[in-house]
């Protein structure tokens, strides 16, 4: 306490809002660097996946968009959906979640599929 009142009010206020400012700047660092593993852990380019009894599907694509390719020949052009997203894709009645290695393909009136890469 004698410490705190030789220093004043200023000082005590200068004192905390350095400490805010450090606890801050962690803070966003780690916010940031959640996003950067996040966007590394999408498999950009090509992958195949196995569906099992359902065959493979084959995605060709970016952040912001993949096609999909079933057995079948099937083609699917699938935005980013939001737009925001890296992992979440969909269009017309079709979604696909890609993440951790697995794909997983919803098509309206059909059941969804889970796939590994």
């Amino acid at each position: 306490m004698i410490a705190i009142q030789s220093l004043g009010k200023g000082a005590l206020r200068v004192g905390l809002i350095s400490v805010l400012a450090v606890l801050a700047a962690c803070v966003g660092d780690q916010q940031s660097g959640g996003r950067d593993a996040e966007v590394a852990a999408y498999p950009i380019g090509s992958a195949t996946f196995d569906c099992g009894d359902d065959g493979l599907i084959m995605l060709d694509g970016n952040r912001d968009a993949v096609t999909l390719i079933e057995t079948d020949g099937s083609s699917y052009n699938l935005p980013a959906s939001p737009p925001s997203q890296t992992h979440r894709f969909g269009d017309d009645g079709m979604a696909l979640v890609v993440e951790d290695g697995e794909a997983l393909w919803m098509k309206a009136g059909k059941q969804p599929m889970t796939c590994r890469r």
